[in-house]
């Protein structure tokens, strides 16, 4: 009863803070928002503007930022058949000469892992990320935690599990 009742209370805050963040920018489009980590601030997520590769079917890469090490880590789209939304490792997209990799393999340095959008209300969506789209509220990256322990080196990065909440609109 103790475990509902405080599992109760953690939702009640979210949704007590969540139009507070949707309220500060309401038009914020899902290519400038910036989000930062509810229990560990110094995590950030963002979206870069790739353009229209033929082997990929967003035209955005999302970034993990550690203030913690000061390292950037570059994700881009996949989605199958099925609900779930993907993010692939890639090398830094900000890199000249850029190219993503073979979709059938080329470098993954950190893997795969789900990637989960939701509104102020909590409601998730299946929607691609596309640049000019609204930003949403709250990203979820359940993988995250793992994959920052098991395959992140030097330093190995401990990350709790979260919601990244909208923070800012830059740009």
């Amino acid at each position: 009863m103790k475990y509902r009742a405080l599992q109760m209370a953690f939702i009640a805050g979210l949704l007590a803070l969540a139009p507070v963040a949707a309220a500060a920018t309401p038009n914020c489009t899902i290519d400038h928002a910036r989000y930062v980590l509810r229990d560990a601030p110094d995590y950030s997520v963002g979206f870069h503007f790739i353009g229209d590769y033929e082997t990929l079917i967003s035209d955005l890469a999302l970034f993990v930022r550690s203030g913690k090490s000061d390292r950037t880590f570059w994700f881009f789209f996949d989605q199958g058949s099925g609900r779930y939304i993907y993010l692939h490792s890639t090398t830094d997209v900000l890199a000249p000469g850029w190219q993503p990799p073979d979709p059938d393999g080329g470098p993954r340095p950190l893997g795969q892992m789900h990637y989960m959008a939701a509104d102020a209300d909590l409601s998730f969506s299946l929607v691609l990320p596309q640049s000019g789209q609204l930003a949403p509220t709250y990203i979820l990256l359940p993988d995250l935690p793992e994959v920052m322990w098991y395959r992140v080196r030097d330093p190995q990065e401990s990350v709790p599990l979260a919601f990244f909440q909208l923070s800012d609109c830059e740009g």
